[in-house]
């Protein structure tokens, strides 16, 4: 949505509209925000959402009823997009993230190709996912996009990292072991891929916090 970064206006209520999604009677989920990307690579990015939900069902029925009237005032904007929707088995107590201003979330999005055998992609994942034992990050999941939505099907695969800081994340991508997983393991997996970090969006309600 490139077009939002220089009207800002228009930017704060459709930025403030998918965070107020939180609230929607038909949203049944752990966190969601929106925000500005940082910086990207594969694909050029503008903005993200970033969300978890406690079953594919409650995934369904938001992409069903939760979002359409926020999707129709972003249509006008919308050059592209990217989504990948995948399952995590988590701790309980890892499912609701404290999401504040300095949050960061980093994306890899990847079209495995054609030749690359499921165990090779298994392993990439299992070796993402082992990079909490590098520290800075607060969480990291990795998985297979379940494609809700055919116009979803351009990424295969998902890869995502947060971190309490932009400060830990530039920390975390330094290192030397997450360079050769992500440089040396991931990407090469891969016929296309979108990289990206994003910040939330405060606008002027301020940051939505995870719900129960």
């Amino acid at each position: 949505m490139e077009g939002l970064l220089s009207d800002t206006i228009s930017e704060d209520m459709i930025l403030q509209g998918l965070n107020d999604l939180v609230y929607n009677n038909y949203s049944d989920l752990y966190f969601l925000y929106s925000g500005r990307v940082l910086e990207s690579q594969g694909v050029s990015f503008t903005h993200a959402l970033i969300s978890r939900f406690p079953s594919s069902e409650a995934l369904q029925t938001y992409y069903d009823f939760a979002i359409p009237d926020i999707v129709e005032k972003m249509r006008p904007w919308l050059k592209n997009e990217y989504c990948v929707d995948f399952t995590a088995e988590m701790d309980e107590s890892m499912l609701e993230l404290n999401i504040d201003n300095d949050f960061v979330t980093y994306v890899i999005f990847i079209k495995v190709s054609l030749n690359v055998s499921d165990s090779d992609v298994v392993k990439a994942m299992d070796a993402f996912n082992a990079l909490i034992d590098v520290g800075y990050a607060v969480q990291l999941t990795s998985g297979e996009n379940m494609y809700f939505l055919e116009l979803y099907r351009t990424m295969s695969h998902g890869f995502v990292a947060y971190f309490s800081s932009e400060a830990d994340l530039a920390a975390w991508k330094n290192d030397t072991i997450v360079a050769e997983v992500i440089d040396g393991i991931i990407l090469p997996l891969a016929d296309s891929y979108a990289v990206a970090s994003v910040k939330p969006f405060a606008g002027n309600s301020g940051v939505t916090n995870s719900v129960d």
